[in-house]
């Protein structure tokens, strides 16, 4: 008789089966949606290690003319690097001091489009190169259904719904430092695009102290990824943020939540610029779609309404007292 041959091989049979059905949701659940995001796909031989090739790595292309740098082997012109993972990595200009206004921008179209409501984990590695005359934290990442082609080196004038922290430049030349962020699309997300989204009035910069005749900020990147997100214990289940996708916690077990409308028109709702746990000594600056500042405070309380202020949309910056930085957008709307 082979009844129990039978029942072991159907048992294993079974278990394969599971094992193969666990694998391929465990690999759904964290595939990365960039692809390419270590750079170590070329699509030919690249002939110059000094410029551009970033085209080379596909699908990254640069969003204008600037020549975002393909770097294999960790040689380059502007320092010695050794790669994040593999042997490949970008770099871009994120300022240049002898050319106004100058951006490099990298882009990407991810795997699949985002999907609307679901929340990503974003991460990617960091480091400035060792002849960076300049050093920023104008680091930013902007999700968009289109590409933003340009046929210019300008900068691009959109805010980034993720960005690096403010006050905090990237400025370490030995190490990768890891960057990370939870993103909550809205369901339109097909590409993605890296750069210096402000303008040279409003780019804070500390100098490196080198000598160089060519004044960049540079900066490598390596190992992007684009996941689901995956939920912490119940112990320390982080809770959603329905008016950002992009806030930061405050070093407590509460969530800052920003309002991002507010209508001041004295009937009792919307009529204050009210965060919720705002904790004390939290500093605002608010600006205009020009970049000026409309309103600031270095002790923010929640006793501003905008009333001064016309209808229309705002940006804010919201910096914690441990260093982190809620950046969002705000519309005043007078009934």
């Amino acid at each position: 008789m082979n009844n129990g041959k039978t029942f072991i091989k159907i048992k294993f049979v079974s278990y394969v089966i599971l094992f193969f059905t666990l694998l391929n949701q465990l690999t759904g659940f964290g595939q990365n949606l960039l692809p390419n995001g270590s750079f170590e796909q070329v699509y030919k031989p690249i002939k110059s290690k000094y410029s551009g090739n970033i085209e080379q790595a596909t699908p990254w292309f640069p969003a204008g003319i600037g020549s975002p740098d393909l770097i294999m082997q960790g040689n380059f012109n502007y320092g010695f690097f050794k790669a994040s993972s593999g042997n490949n990595y970008a770099g871009i200009i994120l300022y240049d001091g002898d050319n106004k206004d100058f951006r490099e921008y990298l882009s990407i179209k991810l795997i699949n489009k985002l999907e609307i409501n679901k929340k990503y984990t974003v991460r990617l590695k960091v480091a400035a190169a060792k002849q960076s005359y300049f050093y920023t934290d104008e680091l930013g990442l902007v999700f968009n259904s289109d590409s933003l082609l340009r046929k210019d080196w300008n900068t691009i004038s959109i805010v980034p719904q993720l960005k690096s922290d403010k006050y905090k430049a990237i400025n370490d030349t030995a190490t990768w430092k890891s960057l990370e962020w939870d993103y909550i699309s809205n369901g339109t997300e097909k590409f993605l695009t890296i750069g210096n989204f402000r303008n040279d009035i409003n780019t804070n910069l500390q100098t490196s102290g080198i000598k160089s005749m060519i004044r960049l900020a540079y900066i490598y990147l390596d190992d992007f990824k684009i996941t689901p997100f995956i939920a912490a214990t119940d112990s320390a289940k982080v809770e959603n943020i329905a008016s950002e996708t992009n806030q930061i916690k405050n070093g407590t077990t509460k969530k800052v939540v920003v309002p991002n409308v507010i209508t001041p028109n004295n009937d009792g709702f919307n009529d204050i610029f009210t965060i919720e746990n705002l904790p004390l000594y939290a500093q605002i600056i608010v600006r205009n779609k020009k970049g000026n500042v409309v309103y600031s405070s270095l002790n923010y309380k929640n006793n501003w309404n905008g009333d001064d202020l016309p209808n229309g949309n705002y940006q804010y910056e919201l910096k914690l007292p441990d260093g982190n930085v809620i950046y969002g957008t705000l519309d005043i709307v007078k009934k």
